[in-house]
């Protein structure tokens, strides 16, 4: 109840009395109209009335439902996918002519191809890599191989942000603490929505836009699905 009202932009009020065999009576109201009530120990009471304000509500008002807990995992993107597709990036993006560095070896008589007089050198330059998790000296380097940086991250996001998607990015639960903080801080870079869900080795975390309820309704009633969201229509219709 309380999510409903907040998506839909209301307030919602509960009131309480006491039932002369000394069980509770809870009343929902959502905008100060009166919806259902329910009666049981004051301990269980209010989720018994909010179950019945939501069946109440489910046979006049259409739902919007999300699917997150349905979606399965199979488009979750995993360390391995980011890594590939960061790749992929530096592979693609060739140096200018205006580069300084650029410049430097022409006039040492660099044409292009690899370095050295006979072109057996390194053809591409030589990747930095940002770290920016808590690791200092010392650390495995085997496992800093695999560790995602803040660049592989923001590619991912950014291409996200200004892509015409509306389907959510889910990152796998392979991911570490550090790593999904990052997604976190770049996702609001973007003005994107990030949560995590789930515990432990099953935590997962999900990027998407930041939609109005207005707009959402509008292409719910039109598509009947957006994303993860869907428009379930009254039961008594």
């Amino acid at each position: 109840i309380n999510d409903t009202a907040q998506f839909n932009k209301v307030t919602a009020e509960y009131k309480f009395t006491v039932q002369p065999d000394h069980r509770w009576r809870c009343e929902v109201y959502l905008e100060g109209q009166y919806v259902a009530a329910g009666i049981g120990p004051k301990k269980l009471v209010k989720h018994i009335a909010a179950n019945e304000a939501l069946a109440t509500l489910r046979q006049t008002q259409a739902v919007v439902k999300s699917n997150l807990r349905k979606e399965g995992y199979s488009d979750a993107i995993s360390r391995s996918q980011i890594l590939a597709r960061s790749g992929e990036e530096s592979t693609r993006q060739e140096i200018k002519e205006d580069n300084i560095g650029n410049q430097l070896l022409r006039k040492m008589g660099w044409k292009g191809g690899g370095l050295g007089r006979d072109g057996e050198g390194i053809a591409e330059p030589i990747q930095i890599k940002e770290q920016f998790s808590r690791e200092g000296l010392g650390m495995d380097t085997d496992k800093s191989a695999h560790q995602l940086d803040k660049h592989d991250i923001e590619g991912v996001i950014r291409n996200y942000a200004v892509s015409d998607r509306q389907d959510d990015l889910r990152f796998s639960t392979d991911l570490t603490n550090d790593e999904r903080k990052q997604i976190h801080q770049i996702s609001q870079k973007y003005g994107l929505r990030s949560k995590s869900y789930g515990q432990g080795r099953q935590r997962f975390l999900i990027v998407s836009r930041k939609v109005k309820t207005d707009q959402l309704i509008g292409q719910l009633l039109q598509e009947g699905q957006v994303g993860r969201y869907e428009l379930i229509k009254p039961q008594a219709s």
